[in-house]
């Protein structure tokens, strides 16, 4: 009876025991160790960790004289624009050519008893400066014998062309003043210089602006001399 008694008591310890030791749990880590960024062998982490050690965006910067690439803004000096040669927008005219052309030219002898013809070269770039090239040839001379009736001191004030006109306007010195027959043959020089010129019809002589009645005195001026 006893020992029946005894194996009872020791079952129902054994029991005991089994049931305590199926009741105990694993212990659930501290909340400070929950969300741990430990990574096990073969997972996968959804999202880039953050790190405050990153290193600053060079393209991103607080520098105000920093070039911003994006918007092709820059605050260099240089003003970027093109030249187009001459002016506003258009193209530089390219230089007139220089000519050449071999005329008559008129002068007197040294006693200005007659008028003498010679051939000379005179150089221009347009009618208009080729006109007033052949008048300051009248002015010179490399002979001794060849005389120019229209002196070096005389300058020219205007020279208009309209079409076949001539509007030449002078400015004649007491100094260079002739005397009737040098007048004459200074006239006649002009003309015959200006007129082999096939579109010259006509050649309105000034002095100063105004229409005279006699160049220098002696002969009557024609307004205008026209070609015969």
């Amino acid at each position: 009876m006893n020992n029946k008694k005894w194996w009872m008591i020791t079952l129902l310890a054994a029991m005991l025991l089994v049931v305590t030791a199926c009741g105990n749990k694993p212990v659930a880590a501290p909340p400070e160790q929950q969300g741990s960024d430990v990574t096990e062998p073969g997972d996968v982490t959804d999202e880039p960790q953050d790190s405050d050690d990153n290193p600053q965006d060079p393209a991103s910067t607080d520098d105000p004289d920093q070039t911003n690439v994006e918007e092709g803004t820059t605050t260099g000096s240089g003003t970027g624009n093109t030249t187009e040669g001459s002016t506003n927008g258009g193209t530089t005219a390219p230089s007139e050519e220089t000519k050449e052309e071999t005329i008559k030219l008129y002068y007197t002898d040294p006693e200005q008893m007659e008028l003498k013809a010679t051939e000379g070269k005179i150089s221009f770039k347009s009618d208009w400066s080729k006109y007033e090239s052949a008048f300051k040839s009248l002015q010179q001379s490399d002979s001794d014998e060849l005389v120019p009736l229209w002196s070096s001191e005389i300058t020219i004030n205007k020279l208009e062309v309209d079409g076949g006109n001539i509007t030449l306007d002078l400015k004649i010195p007491a100094t260079a003043n002739l005397g009737s027959g040098g007048e004459q043959f200074a006239l006649d020089a002009l003309k015959q210089t200006f007129f082999q010129f096939d579109e010259v019809k006509s050649i309105e002589l000034l002095v100063d602006g105004e229409q005279k009645e006699s160049l220098m005195g002696h002969v009557e001026l024609e307004h205008p001399m026209t070609k015969e």
